[in-house]
């Protein structure tokens, strides 16, 4: 019996250690100057900055620099046109916010839309007042930060907004 006890001890530990990985977290990262040209790929959000090209790591949630040239600064998407998805902004008139048409669902927003990008039935619409993600499938959207934004990017897994001097980066959830 004496020889047992180290066998389940070891056992357990083993199976202690063998938890699974942590869930990805909202986190972000620190800018200089304005954060242009988000994009997701290959488990990476790539963006330019003062700086020039920088790329996240998503699993570790580290920045540095990239081999990305930076081209000058596009555009926003303030009407969510060439998009996957059928989109369509909408301002009326004396109102101070915006509403985004996706099918035959409306979007009611906190503002003008500053920015928004789409992969598959997923949009983000960043205003100066709320980073919004719509999920066009569902006909639901959720609200990622009461905060506003002026670029933003979305991909299979993640969002990402800039909020100020920082890029905002959230998972996430599975369909």
């Amino acid at each position: 019996m004496r020889k047992l006890v180290p066998a389940i001890v070891l056992l357990a530990a083993a199976s202690c250690s063998e938890q699974k990985p942590a869930a990805p977290k909202e986190f972000s990262v620190a800018v200089q100057g304005e954060a242009y040209g988000l994009r997701f790929e290959n488990g990476l959000l790539n963006f330019c900055d003062g700086r020039g090209g920088r790329k996240v790591d998503l699993k570790t949630a580290q920045d540095s620099p990239s081999e990305r040239v930076c081209p000058k600064p596009s555009e926003a998407n303030t009407a969510c046109s060439g998009l996957p998805l059928d989109v369509t902004v909408r301002s009326p008139a004396a109102e101070a916010n915006d509403i985004v048409d996706i099918g035959g669902t409306s979007f009611p927003l906190k503002g003008r839309v500053h920015d928004c990008a789409a992969d598959g039935k997923k949009l983000i619409v960043v205003t100066a007042s709320q980073a919004v993600l719509i999920d066009a499938a569902k006909d639901v959207s959720q609200e990622l930060s009461p905060q506003g934004g002026d670029r933003a990017a979305v991909g299979a897994r993640w969002a990402a907004w800039t909020e100020g001097a920082r890029v905002r980066l959230a998972p996430l959830h599975p369909d």
